[in-house]
This record gives structure tokens, C-alpha cells and sequence, in this order.
């Protein structure tokens, strides 16, 4: 989606790409993985709000990494809200010209940028499969966020009063971003109730069933033999749930040596695992200790699961 006239007057003065991200977050971590596989690679490191001449440019083959902390709430503040109305990362800016929502950016990046489609050609068989594969993923965005936060962030994800309050204020200069507003308001107040959240899992769990019946005919990738934008979205889904402790190597082993395919391609390790090992590592971490302790997302699958 572009977004025209953008509120933030920084945005048509910056000339090359650059990319408004955070290492962890998914979504920028799909953008990110769609830059490596188009020969793209992570250019300077400049402040979000870095708006000086040194920093409004990039070299050719490069990006411009303009880091938003979601740790800081950077992703709330009036600058940022002014870039990306949904409060949100990623957004994308190429010689002036805002783009937002990940697969859309992958869509216009696949469309400026040469290599290997990520979206096949018309006329190919494997397109319409890429376009029904990539919907689906889509429609499960709530659900990542529903179990991210329940099994993954836990505490660490909730906003303080203060930061509530100015979410609440940052409403008028980002109305799209209501129903985000909405979700921590309930998720603070721990008024989310469990049977919410295993609808959620219960909801990916069935989608990667079907995927890992997919896959049961040898398949290389989604579509395929070749890499697409399907893989790019499915493969952070996967990389977020794992984190949490998902169980997919004995619940779903044909999606699992799959993900193991995805996570050899050298545009998945600079991409997106370059920056990110360590929260990786950390939240690795945490998942092992709950389950070691019959809690976490493992617990939580098996409960839900035996609840229908």
C-alpha cells in the first residue's frame, strides 16, 4: 500500500531505500528476507528520526536501516505515527514514496528489484497457488499476535499507564491504528479471556496441519521448486511460533524439515537471523524453562487440543 502525502515531512526527502524496522518483529523480518533474496543487502544504520543530509541516502545494493525499538515504544511516538498510521513496523520509503504493510512491500520490491520472482509470473501454475497461500497467512496476522503475547511475551508485552495514556493520544494522529489500541487495553488489564487465546493457536495449529499435508508430496517449497513470497511469510510465522516453543518437529515433521530448507538460504541468515540471534537465543530460552515446568506453549497446544 502507498501511502501519499504522508503527515511525517521527512518521508519525500529521503532519496534511496530505507527501511523502517525492528530485528524481531516479524513482519520486518519478512520485508527483510525478501531485500536479501533480491540482492539487497543491509546498508548504514541511521536513527529512525535521523533526518540530516549524511543520512537520507544509500549505496547502490544497499538499504538504509532505520531501526524502530518496539523495547522503547519508538513505534509510539508522534514521528513514527506520522510515517506509519497503524503504529506498527515495517514501512518502507524508496526515493520518497511511503509504503506500508509487509506483503505489499514485498509485492513492490519484487516488482522494482531483479533476481527470481518471489510472486510467479502470470501464466505460471504456481502463482495462483503463491497468491491463495500468501491470503491464508494473512488472515492469521491476529492470531500470531493472540499467541505471541499469551506464550511468548507474557508480562514483558504489557504497556504502563503512561504508555496507555499515550497510545490513547496518539488515536487522533493514527485513527487506523484503533483496533492495536484496542488489544492492549484488554491484554493489560488481563481481561483477554483463555478460550480467546486458544482459538487463536488452535487456528494456526490447523493451518499448519494442512501445510505439512502439502508438503507430503516431496515438494522443495510452498509453490514449488523455487522459493516465493508464500515461503517468505510462513517462514516467520514459523520462526516466531518455534521461538514460543511450538512443537513442530513432532507435530507437524514434514513443515519442519521445510523450515529447516528455508532457514539454510543465505538470504534467511542475513536477512533475517543476522540481528536477531540473541533475542532468539533469549526467547529460545524462556520456552525451555517453561516447559520444563509443564507451562508455556507446548502445555498450552496440548490443553487446547484436548479441550475440542
Amino acid at each position: 500500500m502507498r501511502i501519499d502525502n504522508p503527515p511525517n515531512g521527512l518521508v519525500p526527502r529521503l532519496q534511496g531505500l530505507h527501511l523502517f524496522h525492528f530485528d524481531g518483529a516479524p513482519c520486518a523480518q519478512r520485508v527483510r528476507f525478501a531485500l536479501a533474496e533480491k540482492g539487497l543487502s543491509r546498508g548504514r544504520e541511521v536513527a529512525y528520526d535521523a533526518d540530516d543530509p549524511h543520512a537520507n541516502g544509500c549505496d547502490a545494493g544497499t538499504w538504509t536501516s532505520r531501526h524502530v525499538s518496539l523495547v522503547r515504544k519508538e513505534h509510539f511516538t508522534p514521528f513514527y505515527a506520522g510515517i506509519q498510521p497503524n503504529l506498527v513496523v515495517p514501512a518502507l520509503v524508496h526515493d520518497g514514496q511511503l509504503h506500508i504493510e509487509s506483503m505489499d512491500i514485498i509485492r513492490y520490491l519484487d516488482d522494482c528489484f531483479g533476481g527470481e520472482p518471489l510472486l510467479p509470473r502470470e501464466g505460471d501454475a504456481a502463482r495462483q497457488e503463491t497468491v491463495a497461500l500468501t491470503e491464508e497467512g494473512e488472515r492469521l496476522h491476529r492470531s500470531i499476535r493472540f499467541v505471541t503475547f499469551r506464550w511468548g511475551l507474557g508480562r514483558l508485552g504489557r504497556l504502563n499507564a503512561a504508555e496507555e495514556a499515550n497510545l490513547h493520544a496518539l488515536l487522533k494522529q493514527a485513527p487506523d491504528a484503533e483496533q492495536l489500541i484496542d488489544f492492549y487495553g484488554d491484554y493489560d488489564a488481563d481481561a483477554i479471556p483463555l478460550r480467546v487465546y486458544e482459538h487463536h493457536l488452535l487456528a494456526l495449529h490447523a493451518a499448519f496441519s494442512r501445510l505439512d499435508a502439502r508438503l507430503a508430496d516431496g515438494r522443495v517449497f510452498l509453490a514449488g521448486d523455487a522459493i516465493t513470497m508464500a515461503d517468505v511469510l510462513w517462514a516467520m510465522k514459523t520462526l516466531r511460533l518455534d521461538e514460543c516453543g511450538y512443537p513442530f518437529a513432532t507435530t507437524h515433521p514434514n513443515w519442519w524439515r521445510w523450515f529447516q530448507r528455508v532457514q539454510q538460504r543465505p538470504a534467511f541468515r542475513s536477512g533475517v537471523m543476522e540481528r536477531h540471534r540473541r533475542m532468539n537465543t533469549l526467547f529460545r530460552a524462556k520456552s525451555r524453562l517453561e516447559s520444563l515446568f509443564g507451562r508455556g506453549l507446548r502445555r498450552g497446544l496440548h490443553d487446547a487440543l484436548a479441550a475440542v
